[in-house]
Parts: C-alpha cells; sequence; structure tokens
C-alpha cells in the first residue's frame, strides 16, 4: 500500500473542510423555518443528546464555544423557554442545562430535519462504505486528541 503523500493529505484536508461547510449549509437550510441559528439548534441537539442535564463546561466543550458565548446562548435559549439552567448538586459552582417541555418539543423537530439531511446527504453509501467512513474518521480524531494532549504539555510540533 502506497503512503499518502503530503499533496494527498492537502487534497484530502480540503475535502474534508468542503464537505463540513456543504453538510452544515444543507442542515441550515432544512432547519431555517423552524427559525434556529446554527448556534441555537446544535446547543440544542447537545443538550438533548445528553440525555437528562449537562454542566455547561462540557457543553461548551461539546459545541466547541468559549464559555462567555455559550452563555450568552443559553440565556438567550432559557428566555425563549426552551432550556433551564439549575446550580449542580455535587459543585454550587457548576450549572446544569436541560431541555423544557418546549425544547424537547423542538427537539424533536431538530431531529426529524437532520434525519431527512442525512438520508439525503448518505442516500447512495451502503452500510460497509459507511463503517468504512467511520473507522478512518475515528482514526483521524484519535490523531486528533493525541496532538491535542502533546499541544496542552508543550511536547507537539514546535515545542
Amino acid at each position: 500500500m502506497a503512503k499518502a503523500t503530503p499533496e494527498d493529505q492537502l487534497t484530502f484536508g480540503l475535502s474534508l473542510l468542503d464537505l463540513a461547510h456543504r453538510w452544515r449549509r444543507v442542515i441550515d437550510d432544512e432547519l431555517r423555518p423552524l427559525q434556529f441559528s446554527q448556534a441555537t439548534w446544535r446547543t440544542l441537539f447537545f443538550v438533548g443528546r445528553a440525555g437528562g442535564k449537562i454542566g455547561q463546561k462540557d457543553l461548551a466543550l461539546d459545541i466547541g464555544i468559549e464559555g462567555p458565548s455559550l452563555v450568552h446562548l443559553l440565556d438567550t435559549l432559557e428566555g425563549s423557554g426552551l432550556i433551564r439552567r439549575e446550580v449542580s448538586g455535587a459543585d454550587r459552582r457548576a450549572k446544569l442545562v436541560s431541555l423544557t417541555s418546549v425544547g424537547r418539543t423542538k427537539m424533536q423537530q431538530i431531529e426529524t430535519g437532520l434525519d431527512a439531511v442525512r438520508a439525503s446527504l448518505l442516500q447512495d453509501l451502503d452500510k460497509d462504505e459507511l463503517a468504512l467512513c467511520i473507522k478512518i474518521f475515528d482514526r483521524i480524531k484519535t490523531n486528533a486528541l493525541i496532538h491535542d494532549k502533546k499541544s496542552a504539555t508543550g511536547t507537539g510540533v514546535g515545542a
């Protein structure tokens, strides 16, 4: 098996970025009638996927935004009656986020839209092709986690 060249890796990286951009744009188009921005639907999605309550810090990591930006977003969602925040019993400094009944209803609508997007975009891929993609993505994620750990300890590239 021939090793991928730097040009192959560049082509792959650019293709992956383009795919992520297009995937999100299709989702945004699908969810636009529900009047959710990418930030709001993704937040509701991750809160809903947490299966009950999720800490604000964990939610910020899942979404990939900084704490202060998340607080503003949660203020908006709470004001709209979609989420509630409460103090954690384990750590009074921490806040737990959960969906309200209205938020759960909206989350069902979001899930329906996401299901439609996945069905449309993945319609020509069979189970084995998807499994291979997931396996490849998992290997890349593992490499990224190793890179993150090296960067955090100062032992990464350029250290």
